[in-house]
């Protein structure tokens, strides 16, 4: 097939791409809106060493996944949780701890449906993990800590899920290539022929004429 052949059949079948477009853009606007929105709020825990010089810094960096371990740890999330009714595990499922190395940086992010909580939470398991970090390096020399502090202060809740705009266009991207599938099939199961090219395409003659369709108006102009 040509492009033209291509081309043919969508403007043929538009209405297949069109229908298909608007029941998946439509079922995902619903879908999505029926879902409980999650907010996120983010704090930022720098890790300086007490000491600056490459090796200490990279004892820093090294150290950064342990650090990670130690937010996300029982004992401290169990500790944060009291503050908001929740267990250990629950308060470990709201969060989500994450290690940039090459800023000396750890981000953690809270999630919660309510914007003012998801603040409040990360506000308390960064605050929570600088006095942790305070007492385990309180036995050593200044120059040999790695400290922690928080560089940005965690802002209301934005929203995380559901993501309503992009669910919508990778919807209608999916209902564009089901609706593609269902004309390209309907026109390989459609063996009438309608015009001279599928004369020759089918039976491999050329055709010597054709008879037009006259419409109502044009057989009452000639009569």
């Amino acid at each position: 097939m040509q492009i033209k052949d291509y081309w043919v059949i969508v403007t043929k079948r538009w209405w297949i791409f069109v229908l298909m477009v608007a029941i998946t853009s439509v079922s995902a606007y619903v879908y999505s809106k029926s879902q409980i929105p999650i907010f996120r709020s983010t704090a930022t825990l720098m890790i300086t060493p007490g000491r600056i010089d490459y090796g200490q810094t990279l004892v820093g960096q090294n150290l950064l996944r342990q650090l990670v371990r130690v937010i996300e740890s029982t004992q401290l999330t169990s500790k944060v949780g009291e503050s908001f009714d929740l267990g250990g595990g629950q308060l470990r499922s709201k969060i989500k701890v994450s290690a940039v190395p090459e800023d000396m940086v750890i981000q953690v992010d809270a999630y919660d449906p309510d914007p003012g909580i998801a603040q409040n939470i990360a506000r308390a398991v960064a605050d929570a993990f600088i006095a942790n970090q305070q007492v385990r390096m309180a036995p050593l020399q200044s120059t040999e800590r790695i400290n922690a502090e928080l560089l940005d202060q965690p802002l209301p809740g934005v929203l995380d899920y559901p993501k309503t705009k992009v669910t919508v266009i990778a919807a209608a991207i999916l209902g564009l290539l089901i609706g593609g599938i269902v004309a390209f099939v309907l026109e390989y199961l459609d063996d009438t022929i309608k015009s001279a090219e599928d004369v020759q395409r089918y039976v491999a003659l050329p055709s010597i004429g054709s008879i037009p369709t006259i419409t109502t108006a044009e057989a009452r102009r000639a009569r």
